[in-house]
């Protein structure tokens, strides 16, 4: 697995596993309970040992992150992917087409020329997005690619090992690399949402065991 970062969104600066490119806070980092962003009581997950509300968006946003900032392979355009020919300018669903780096500033609704001017750059986004050589297509995010095995679990593993925001004991590491390793070869989850998984068995270890009790399987 490579652990060379991937650019920022908005400058060509690196960021490591250690900062948070994309979550508001440093997950890596001391945790913070007083966040600005009051969560949803619908969106919360549960707590973690120290007492903080896990979200959905927390997990999801955890999961992207760590598989973003650890892969030199670019994202995957969604729409060549997953869309019906007719919705776009892809001859066949299902073709994994790459991505740029962010680079570009959608159109306005008014002209079809990339703007220039700061308000024209918030209308309708702040930050630029990637495209496709290959089809066009303009997108803010993209399909994170699947790795091997052998990668993947070298991630898990690192990441249960760093996590600072709560304390992950030995016991709590191997049975999340197990779990880890069982859903990826059963291969019915993409790795994205092994990550998901990984996320909440770190931050509420109670998923983590009656996941274990299962042996890892939801129904």
């Amino acid at each position: 697995m490579s652990t060379t970062n991937a650019p920022t969104d908005e400058s060509d600066s690196t960021a490591s596993l250690s900062r948070a490119q994309y979550a508001r806070r440093d997950w890596f980092g001391e945790d913070e309970s007083d966040d600005a962003d009051a969560a949803n009581d619908e969106d919360v997950l549960g707590h973690d040992p120290n007492g903080n509300a896990v979200t959905e968006q927390k997990i999801e946003s955890l999961a992207h992150l760590w598989l973003k900032q650890t892969t030199e392979e670019p994202l995957l355009d969604p729409v060549a992917l997953c869309e019906p020919p007719e919705n776009g300018m892809h001859e066949s669903e299902g073709t994994a087409a790459d991505l740029t780096d962010p680079e570009v500033y959608p159109p306005t609704a008014e002209s079809l020329a990339t703007p220039r001017s700061r308000m024209e750059k918030k209308a309708p986004s702040s930050r630029r997005w990637r495209y496709s050589d290959e089809y066009g297509h303009m997108t803010y995010g993209g399909i994170i690619r699947n790795r091997s095995k052998a990668d993947l679990l070298e991630l898990v593993e690192y990441v249960a090992a760093n996590i600072n925001a709560v304390e992950v004991p030995p016991r709590n590491r191997r049975t999340i690399l197990e779990g880890a390793r069982k859903l990826k070869r059963r291969g019915e989850l993409n790795d994205t949402t092994i990550m998901q998984r990984v996320a909440e068995w770190i931050f509420l270890p109670k998923v983590l065991f009656d996941d274990a009790d299962r042996d890892f399987h939801r129904y």
